[in-house]
């Protein structure tokens, strides 16, 4: 809440008063009492443990005491890595708000890579900013994720295990509950390794029961390469620098499917099988409902078409690229 603005008395100076306040003014570095227009200053906020540093290169004040518009440009002093950088925006908007007796007005800190970008205004790698009349600050994040970070971000899509962004919470105030799973304590788990050399993954994922630590009992072709299709289609799209996907598919701790794709090789050919997959079962779906199948008709009729499209799929990859098991039927 804004404290209450203190009445103001008009008091007029002899000219000679008036030149001894202004000298006064230009040596001091204290800016409690700032004039109104802009100002340039170095005090350095201490910055806790835990917070990527930084260093304040510009302040930036305009306004009377009680209504300021406040711009801080810092640069940080080490590569931050993109989550890390919402720690140090929450500190220095705590620091702005509370470093004078009045709130400003409104708010806007810029973070950059160097000093001499926060001095000339270059690229901002992160913003956090509060306008007049808004309850809380927002802010925007332009540090670019590292290779192993956007890749286990695309896994965990890929297993339904991603947090979606709060589009509302903008500066990540709110504190995240854990969200237990099932499947937490499994033995049997996917896993990645990671080539940050070639940009290229190898997802191993075991073909478990429903719900369950243990395989299935018995595991079909379709269904196989359902999953090998989900997995690739969501690593490519969520992760634009990963050049090659291998997934391997596990049964009884064996590899049943393994199939290695590049990027070029999913965007000319293999991008749109889900798509296609999906077409032909509305059409099935269409047929239903003028009664020209029945559901064993229909379900037979969408699992061929699935294996035709699969396997067409997989025509387009050299062989030294695909391994299927004799036990996928």
């Amino acid at each position: 809440m804004r404290a209450p603005t203190l009445p103001r008395s008009v008091v007029t100076f002899p000219a000679a008063a008036t030149l001894v306040f202004a000298l006064a003014g230009l040596a001091s570095c204290d800016k409690s009492d700032q004039a109104a227009g802009p100002t340039t200053c170095c005090d350095q906020p201490k910055i806790p443990a835990g917070v990527a540093a930084f260093t304040v290169v510009r302040d930036e004040v305009t306004g009377p005491t009680d209504g300021q518009d406040v711009k801080l440009h810092v640069a940080v002093k080490q590569k931050t890595k993109r989550d890390d950088i919402y720690k140090s925006m929450q500190f220095l908007y705590r620091y702005a708000m509370t470093r004078k007796t009045f709130e400003p007005t409104s708010f806007q800190g810029s973070f950059y890579a160097t000093e001499g970008e926060a001095q000339t205004g270059g690229r901002v790698l992160a913003k956090i900013w509060r306008e007049h009349g808004d309850k809380g600050p927002k802010c925007e994040n332009n540090i670019k994720l590292e290779f192993q970070e956007e890749v286990d971000r695309a896994l965990a899509y890929s297993l339904n295990r991603a947090e979606p962004e709060d589009l509302e919470d903008t500066c990540h105030l709110n504190e995240k509950k854990k969200i237990v799973r099932i499947d937490d304590k499994f033995t049997h788990k996917p896993t990645m390794k990671v080539d940050d050399a070639g940009k290229a993954v190898e997802v191993t994922y075991p073909y478990l029961e429903t719900g369950k630590d243990e395989y299935v009992a018995s595991l079909g072709f379709n269904s196989a390469m359902t999953y090998w299709a989900e997995f690739t289609t969501t690593m490519f799209g969520k992760s634009p620098e990963l050049k090659k996907v291998t997934y391997v598919g596990l049964l009884d701790d064996q590899p049943v499917l393994k199939i290695a794709t590049t990027r070029e090789q999913f965007d000319s050919k293999l991008s749109t099988v889900q798509e296609t997959i999906a077409s032909y079962s509305a059409i099935t779906f269409a047929k239903l409902g003028l009664h020209k199948t029945d559901d064993k008709g229909a379900k037979k009729d969408q699992e061929q078409h699935k294996t035709k499209t699969y396997k067409a799929a997989l025509s387009f990859l050299p062989k030294d690229q695909v391994m299927v098991s004799p036990k996928l039927k």
